[in-house]
């Protein structure tokens, strides 16, 4: 506990600066101590320009007493978005600092980032990134500059999807987020979308109920969520995606006639089929671009077939756990290949799969209309899942025509291999489901 010496100079080093309210107060312990994750406790202010109350003064005193007894010395009163008052409790100095250029610059490791600790802090909070006084540890840094780089990549995406039609608050940019788990891709888009002034419909879907809810309150936290009666009351028909017809339509060459939905992201507990049947009502249209981050196995399969059958104009997929070939090739005749040793040694044969499988999403993209590009997503250090496939379609308003995918080489090539993938049966089916019964 605080002697009483130590308790009245952290009372007087806070007050001065309480007289015109403060967004919230953080009491953490300094850098270093302890183990695990930061202990860190925060209290809400009464707002910015908003003078509090004695009994909110008294109540953020005694926080802070009770915080520094407990050893949380480094306390933080956060004033609006660019100042703070830093006290280390201990001693009751107090500093003020402004979040000016070159302590941005500093925080973001010394070179510009897509999404800046000024401009985008309430993003970087949320998604657990900057901690709650403004400080981004060294334990999120390299988070930080991944999902900044993810930041940049979205760009030109959307400087094409602009140029393809004509984006604004009645026709938003939609996306759908396929097994979307806890949404980071989702979230960096709708920020890079804000900052850019780009209004976004996003809707996500996942098969756990906890990341579906933890999406969900984080959109509702940063204010992005979109009004479920608006979603609700779209009057488009569902998708027959998974049903036993044809594929639907291709999206029409002006959008004139699609409902305007308010922009924000939704989220809801389904898999990739119930996605299918519910996303044009969800998203007003056929969606621009379709998400789909670290989907295991054939989940990014089931979301590649999603986007080329619904002609979505642009993908970004990061592929995750090649199971399906490793297994098929293990079976496999080993003289089809191009070295035996690559699947009859379990090594090899993982590591010949994972390439094999997203050398053929790219090769099936590109058999239906799609110009394919392979990039990594972040550092082979950080995690061996990091290949993003960004895929664009040629002609995005023109109408999705099966009987023109090139599949018949790429079919040939599988066998030759002794492979039959998902993606390539499913692309397969809705060819054949597309022709007329005489042929």
């Amino acid at each position: 506990m605080l002697d009483q010496g130590k308790l009245h100079r952290l009372q007087r080093a806070l007050k001065p600066h309480l007289a015109h309210g403060w967004e919230r107060a953080v009491f953490a312990a300094p850098q270093g101590e302890g183990s695990g994750a930061r202990e860190e406790r925060v209290l809400a202010g009464p707002g910015v320009g908003v003078a509090p109350s004695a009994a909110q003064v008294d109540a953020l005193l005694a926080a802070a007493a009770e915080a520094a007894g407990a050893g949380l010395w480094k306390q933080t009163l956060v004033l609006d978005a660019r100042r703070r008052v830093q006290v280390d409790a201990r001693h009751g100095r107090a500093t003020t600092r402004t979040l000016d250029e070159d302590t941005a610059l500093k925080v973001m490791g010394g070179k510009e980032r897509a999404l800046r600790p000024d401009t985008s802090a309430a993003l970087l909070r949320e998604i657990g990134i900057m901690n709650a006084d403004g400080s981004i540890s060294a334990t999120h840094a390299r988070k930080y500059k991944q999902i900044c780089h993810l930041a940049t990549l979205c760009e030109p995406v959307i400087d094409r999807l602009a140029a393809a039609r004509a984006i604004g608050p009645s026709a938003p940019l939609r996306a759908l987020d396929l097994a979307c788990g806890n949404a980071y891709l989702s979230f960096v888009l709708a920020e890079v979308l804000r900052l850019r002034g780009v209004p976004l419909r996003l809707h996500g879907v996942d098969v756990r109920a906890d990341v579906v809810a933890r999406s969900v309150a984080r959109a509702r936290a940063l204010g992005l969520a979109a009004p479920e009666d608006d979603v609700a009351s779209a009057n488009v028909p569902a998708s027959p995606i998974g049903d036993a017809g044809a594929p639907p339509a291709a999206p029409a060459a002006d959008h004139a006639s699609e409902p305007a939905l308010a922009t924000g992201l939704s989220f809801a507990q389904a898999d990739i089929a119930a996605a299918a049947r519910t996303a044009p009502t969800r998203l007003g249209g056929v969606p621009d671009l379709v998400l789909a981050l670290h989907a295991c196995d054939t989940a990014t399969d089931e979301a590649i077939a999603l986007a080329i059958e619904l002609g979505a104009p642009a993908l970004l997929s990061v592929p995750c756990c090649q199971a399906e070939l490793a297994a098929q090739l293990a079976r496999a005749d080993a003289t089809a290949q191009p070295l035996a040793a690559m699947v009859d040694h379990g090594l090899l044969r993982r590591a010949y799969a994972d390439v094999l499988t997203d050398s053929l999403r790219v090769a099936a993209l590109e058999a239906c209309g799609y110009d394919v590009t392979v990039l990594e997503f972040v550092g082979g250090e950080h995690t061996p899942k990091n290949l993003l496939i960004k895929a664009h379609r040629r002609h995005p308003r023109a109408p999705v025509e099966p009987r023109r995918w090139r599949l018949e080489p790429l079919q040939a090539r599988c066998g030759a291999l002794g492979v039959r993938p998902d993606l390539l049966r499913r692309l397969a089916a809705l060819q054949a489901a597309s022709l007329p019964p005489s042929e």
